[in-house]
């Protein structure tokens, strides 16, 4: 037997043996294969990626936080604004109220709906006033174009004075009666009127309105 196995040995050479070589394992030590695949190289190019990425994660919080700071900024800004423009609209109503409420009567309250309330009927009290104060101006205007119109009519007409004489008349009452109806058809007024009957001689003297100067307009004419 142990020739056989002599034999079989020389015939087999040393490449035959190292292919009949079986792995003792199928996993590789981790240490070994990054050694062997990456070498130094490759270790050089994973820490400088690492950097990287550190570099670029602190860049990208950076412009976060300064673009959300930036946005928080603005929103105050505004805030800050709106406060103070409510704080004027809230004195420029106060002093607006209290200007209102020195016009109002005296007693009344200091509360915002009692001086709008009180300066309602204020404002109803004064339009009705006005009211009448406008009727009442008409009326007046009324009355002085009325007597304007009756001074324009006195001075237009004048007094004038007629004189009338009448000899032997046959009746005195019958030569008045004559004379009136004579001023009325000219369309005169008599004003006063004075006479004197006789036998012998009727007279009169008429105070009368006319547009012409103030004289004596003579003698009218012949009554029968």
């Amino acid at each position: 037997m142990e020739e056989f196995f002599q034999v079989s040995n020389w015939f087999c050479d040393d490449e035959t043996n190292n292919n009949f070589v079986v792995n003792q394992s199928a996993f590789v030590n981790f240490e070994s294969k990054l050694s062997e695949g990456f070498g130094v190289y490759s270790c050089g190019n994973v820490s400088t990626n690492h950097r990287n990425m550190n570099k670029r994660a602190m860049e990208f919080l950076k412009k976060n936080w300064i673009s959300k700071n930036g946005q928080v900024k603005i929103e105050k800004e505004k805030g800050h604004k709106h406060m103070i423009k409510e704080r004027i609209r809230r004195e420029n109503q106060k002093q607006s109220y209290s200007a209102l409420h020195k016009l109002l009567p005296m007693g009344t309250k200091v509360e915002k709906n009692a001086i709008v309330q009180t300066a309602a009927r204020r404002i109803e009290e004064l339009q009705k006033y006005k009211e009448n104060l406008k009727k009442r101006n008409d009326e007046l205007e009324m009355m002085i174009l009325a007597e304007n119109d009756s001074n324009k009519n006195e001075e237009e007409f004048e007094m004038a004075k007629i004189k009338a004489k009448v000899n032997n008349p046959i009746s005195g009452i019958d030569s008045m009666l004559e004379v009136l109806k004579c001023l009325k058809n000219c369309g005169a007024k008599a004003n006063s009127i004075q006479s004197s009957f006789s036998h012998q001689e009727f007279s009169t003297i008429i105070e009368i309105e006319t547009k012409g100067s103030s004289s004596d307009a003579g003698e009218p004419p012949p009554v029968p």
